[in-house]
């Protein structure tokens, strides 16, 4: 009787515990990283990968070489070079998702979970807009110290400081729907399938595909 009143009364202190650090982030906005650093830490990585701001968007963040891109405006979207998955396995036709279409050369995957937002005013404040109507799927990684945007199963992630960081950039996908359609990961160039654990650590331990770019200054 006694193990089980302590074990609730921990739970119960717990509970507090995460209810007063909810309560003092929303109190204390200067607690908040995603607030303060999400949107700036984007722009900053403009000076290491090529943007593109057309006016109307879509915006378009391009990987070094243009094999991967990450697109926002009115659709969030992962754009990849689909070579590369083909010389691994993957076969188009036998592609099962209604949010990823093979087109031309290209494999697009439309965001069902983060909506997109018009243009507004600009390629930042597009995003800013963007991370503002999604706060539920951007998180901050504290261990890495990166944000990642969630869209469904795939993911879109940057660092605070990309000078300093070697998780610069990366493109994260959900191998699922790939390997169904014939994908070989352990063939795909330049990815790495890896176990990674959601919810800051706390969650489901899930296999995702990464591709990462460094920029950082030695």
């Amino acid at each position: 009787m006694k193990k089980k009143l302590i074990c609730l009364a921990a739970a119960v202190v717990y509970a507090v515990i995460v209810i007063s650090a909810a309560m003092l982030l929303s109190a204390n906005p200067k607690l908040d990283v995603v607030a303060n650093y999400a949107v700036t830490s984007f722009e900053a990585l403009g000076e290491a990968a090529e943007m593109t701001t057309p006016d109307g968007g879509p915006y378009v963040v391009y990987s070094p070489g243009h094999a991967e891109r990450f697109s926002y405006g009115e659709n969030v979207q992962l754009i990849f070079d689909s070579v590369p998955f083909i010389t691994a396995g993957f076969d188009p036709d036998r592609l099962d998702g209604n949010n990823i279409t093979a087109k031309y050369d290209y494999i697009v995957l439309t965001s069902e979970g983060t909506s997109g937002v018009a243009s507004v005013n600009g390629a930042i404040d597009t995003m800013e807009s963007i991370l503002r109507n999604n706060r539920q799927h951007i998180h901050y990684h504290m261990d890495h110290d990166l944000f990642e945007l969630h869209l469904g199963g795939h993911a879109f992630r940057w660092a605070r400081d990309w000078r300093n960081n070697t998780r610069g950039m990366t493109f994260v996908l959900n191998p699922e729907s790939f390997i169904e359609a014939g994908l070989d990961p352990e063939m795909l160039e330049g990815w790495t399938l890896a176990n990674v654990t959601l919810n800051h650590g706390r969650g489901d331990t899930v296999a995702r595909l990464l591709k990462n770019y460094s920029f950082a200054i030695e």
